[in-house]
């Protein structure tokens, strides 16, 4: 599953949602996703979200955002997330990538690093629950996506992401759009 998603996330192209500053809808059939923000009483504000709208799907959709990790190079980097879902059928997870210079095909980045918890899925009803990726990020980064994945149908909210450099002793877990220079609105308030 791991280089399944990471080309298919590599190739696809990124389509901005405008309601959604910095956030994107992609993925391998994101025409049956819908991203968004809701305000969601339990986290006191405003969360994101995707959602299938469709009742068969085969593919997978995200809601993401990369930046240049000019501020992480030669470090490791902790990502969490709060994540909440409904009637995920398939399973969703949080998920980060590493991209390096471009791949010897010249289409897509060399992927450095990555991690969609395939390893530990998200499935069913969840409630509120945080969830961590740790990753290291060489100097030769060019890029760092990341987002919230649902394969199949069902619902996922995101809430509270956070990068953190992290001491190295801590166990790695394992476009012609205008790049971000940073994570952007990352608690859905704006």
């Amino acid at each position: 599953m791991f280089s399944l998603f990471a080309l298919t996330l590599l190739s696809f192209s990124l389509e901005p949602l405008t309601n959604v500053k910095g956030w994107f809808l992609a993925g391998s059939e994101r025409e049956s996703y819908e991203i968004g923000v809701v305000d969601d009483a339990e986290r006191n504000g405003k969360v994101g979200f995707i959602k299938s709208t469709k009742t068969k799907i085969k593919g997978f959709g995200t809601i993401m955002q990369d930046f240049v990790p000019e501020d992480f190079y030669d470090q490791r980097v902790k990502l969490t997330a709060y994540i909440k879902t409904k009637d995920v059928a398939g399973w969703t997870g949080l998920w980060m990538r590493v991209d390096g210079l471009p791949a010897k095909d010249g289409k897509n980045r060399e992927v450095l690093s990555f991690d969609n918890m395939n390893d530990r899925k998200i499935v069913g009803t969840t409630g509120w629950t945080k969830y961590e990726i740790i990753l290291d990020v060489p100097k030769d980064a060019t890029n760092i996506g990341y987002g919230v994945l649902l394969s199949g149908t069902g619902e996922a909210w995101l809430d509270d992401i956070n990068f953190e450099i992290v001491d190295k002793k801590e166990q790695e877990a394992t476009s012609t759009k205008t790049r971000l220079k940073a994570p952007t609105n990352t608690k859905f308030e704006e």
